[in-house]
C-alpha cells in the first residue's frame, strides 16, 4: 500500500485498487464490510501513509538502496538515467524513477540543474509523464506516470526547460497532468501540483484555454483537504489566478464548486496575506459572473467571509474584499445582500474604510456602494450615523 485512502464506511484501502473496485469493476459497496457507500470520495489517510513512508525509509535503509555520503552521486545519477531510457517495462520504469526521486532528494539545486542539463534527464522524465494516455489509465501506467511527475518536479527544471516542455504538443503535458492530479497518489497530486504552478506562468494563452474540466474537479478536492500544505494550496489558488481570465475557464471553476470551497477557506484563514488575496483574487473574477455572484450569495456565510477580511489582513485584502461586495451591491439588490451587509456588521467596516483606509480608490469604492444603497440602509435602527461618509 503506497497511497492510502479511507472510503465512506471507514476502512482505509489503497487508492489504485479501491479506485479499480469502483471505477472500473464499478462496485458500489465496501469490499471488506460489503456495506453500501453513501458516497465515492476518497479521503487521504495521511496517518497511515506517514507510518508507510517510515517503515519504508527503513526497508530501504536495510537493503542499502538508500544511499550515504560515501556514495558517488554523479556516477549514479547518469547511470539511472541510462537504466531508465533502457528500461521498457513498467516495474523497471517506476523502480529507477524511485532510485532518481531518492538521488535527487538528497542533494542540492545546483547539482539537480547540472544533472538535469546535461543528462537530459528533464525531458527523459517528461517523455515518461506524456505517455499515450486516456483518462481510463491502467493503475501502473499511472502509477509510473506520477512517480515521472513527482522527479520532473523536484528537478525544479529552468524557465527555458519548461518552455520547451509546454511547447511540446501544443501544450500536451497539461492533459496527462490533469489525470494525475485526479487520480495519482497522494505525494503525486501534490508535486503535480506544484508544477502546474510553474507551468502556467509559461505557456501560451492558446493552452490556457483548453484545460480539461477534470483539472479544476481535482484542484478543488485538493483545496477541501485540510490536510494540504500552505504550499500546495498557494500553488492551485496560483494556477486558478493564471487560467480563470481564459476561454470558459471561469464557468469551469464555479461548476466545479470552488466557490463553496474558496468560502470555507477563508472563513478558516485569519493572518496569511498570501493566501487571502490570492482567494479574493479568484472570488472576484468569479463574481463577474451572474452565477458566481449567485453562489457567493448562497453560501450561509459567503458575503460574511468576503466582509470579515476588511481592515484586517492587508491593504491588498481590504481592496479586493470591497471590489467584491461593490459587485454584489451593483447585481443582486433583489437577493436580501443589502439588508444581509447591516447584520453581519458590513456596512459598519465600509464606513471605517471611507475614514480611515490609506487607499483612494478603495475609498471611492466604498462610498460608490453607499451611494447606492445609502436610503436603503439609513432606515434601519443600527445604522452608525455618527460614521456616515
Amino acid at each position: 500500500m503506497e497511497d492510502p485512502v479511507t472510503i465512506s464506511s471507514g476502512i482505509s484501502y489503497d487508492r489504485h485498487s479501491i479506485d479499480r473496485w469502483l471505477s472500473i469493476y464499478d462496485h458500489k459497496t465496501c469490499p471488506v464490510t460489503k456495506q453500501a457507500l453513501s458516497d465515492r470520495a476518497l479521503i487521504p489517510n495521511t496517518t497511515l501513509l506517514r507510518l508507510i513512508q517510515s517503515w519504508t525509509a527503513k526497508v530501504q535503509r536495510s537493503k542499502g538502496l538508500l544511499l550515504d555520503a560515501s556514495t558517488p552521486r554523479r556516477f549514479d545519477v547518469s547511470k539511472m538515467c541510462q537504466e531508465l531510457g533502457e528500461a521498457l517495462e513498467l516495474e523497471a520504469q517506476l523502480k529507477c524513477l524511485k532510485k532518481i526521486k531518492i538521488l535527487i532528494q538528497e542533494d542540492d539545486d545546483d547539482y539537480r540543474r547540472v544533472v538535469m542539463e546535461k543528462a537530459g534527464l528533464a525531458s527523459l522524465v517528461t517523455s515518461l509523464v506524456m505517455r499515450p494516455s486516456s483518462f481510463d489509465q491502467h493503475a501502473d501506467d499511472l502509477q509510473v506516470m506520477g512517480e515521472a511527475a513527482i522527479v520532473l518536479q523536484l528537478l525544479n527544471p529552468s524557465q527555458e526547460e519548461l518552455r520547451q516542455i509546454t511547447a511540446c504538443k501544443n501544450g500536451g503535458i497539461i492533459r496527462p497532468l490533469s489525470m494525475i492530479l485526479q487520480r495519482g497518489t497522494y505525494q503525486a497530486r501534490i508535486h503535480t501540483a506544484l508544477l502546474l504552478r510553474s507551468i502556467f506562468k509559461l505557456v501560451t494563452d492558446a493552452c490556457k484555454c483548453d484545460i480539461p474540466m477534470v483539472m479544476f474537479e481535482s484542484m478543488t478536492e485538493i483545496l477541501k483537504d485540510h490536510n494540504a500544505s500552505k504550499g500546495t494550496t498557494l500553488a492551485l489558488l496560483s494556477v486558478l489566478m493564471h487560467v480563470i481570465p481564459f476561454g470558459n475557464n471561469l464557468s469551469k471553476v464555479i461548476e466545479a464548486g470552488a466557490m463553496s470551497v474558496l468560502v470555507e477557506l477563508l472563513l478558516e484563514e485569519r493572518e496569511d496575506r498570501r493566501k487571502c488575496e490570492a482567494m479574493l483574487y479568484v472570488l472576484e473574477a468569479l463574481c463577474k459572473r451572474a452565477e458566481g455572484r449567485s453562489e457567493l450569495i448562497g453560501h450561509p456565510a459567503g458575503v460574511a467571509a468576503v466582509a470579515g477580511k476588511i481592515l484586517r489582513v492587508s491593504h491588498g485584502v481590504t481592496e479586493r474584499a470591497v471590489k467584491i461586495l461593490l459587485l454584489l451591491c451593483r447585481y443582486c439588490v433583489g437577493n436580501g445582500v443589502v439588508k444581509e451587509m447591516m447584520e453581519i456588521g458590513a456596512v459598519a467596516k465600509l464606513c471605517m474604510v471611507v475614514q480611515v483606509e490609506g487607499n483612494g480608490k478603495t475609498r471611492e469604492k466604498a462610498k460608490e456602494i453607499f451611494e447606492l444603497h445609502l436610503k436603503s440602509w439609513n432606515k434601519f435602527p443600527c445604522f452608525p450615523l455618527n460614521c456616515m461618509p
